[in-house]
């Protein structure tokens, strides 16, 4: 059975858009203001995908809306200057991992610090099928600013 694409490409018309991003912003300020718990099970199953997913946090929203206003305006995942964002992702229990979203283009940068300091760092491009594989590099450990201190690994 083929795995279904979690990431879609959908094109709308500008006067979609703007419904698209009324919507979310009145999703996020009826649902989101106050904590992650939708209150309203109809839209709690529309958001979740009646349980499937995780629902979007506020933040979440407004980063979304944020990259939707700049679509026209994106560029390549591989020339973006991207501006990343702590984001959970999934563990796959070896060393402290971390995950972050471009806010620009949507792209994945995973990093992986192993206990003796190395490190590896993957990014996926934000369309799950996109032709290149994923960036990796592999070097010393991280500098210090480069990422969170106590983040050991997350569940989506």
């Amino acid at each position: 059975m083929r795995k279904p694409k979690e990431n879609v490409t959908l094109r709308v018309s500008r006067r979609e858009l703007a419904t698209i991003l009324a919507a979310l912003r009145f999703h996020q300020d009826e649902n989101l203001q106050g904590g992650c718990e939708i209150q309203d099970q109809s839209v709690r199953e529309i958001a979740t995908d009646c349980g499937r997913w995780k629902p979007l946090t506020f933040e979440e929203v407004n980063d979304l809306c944020e990259r939707m206003n700049l679509s026209e305006d994106a560029v390549d995942w591989r020339n973006c200057r991207h501006q990343w964002q702590e984001t959970p992702g999934p563990t796959t229990g070896c060393g402290a991992e971390y995950w972050f979203r471009c806010r620009r283009c949507g792209a994945t940068r995973y990093r992986c610090v192993e206990q003796d300091g190395s490190s590896s760092e993957e990014i996926h491009p934000p369309d799950e099928e996109a032709d290149a594989p994923p960036v990796t590099r592999q070097g010393p450990g991280p500098k210090k600013n480069d990422m969170p201190s106590k983040r050991k690994g997350t569940s989506p």
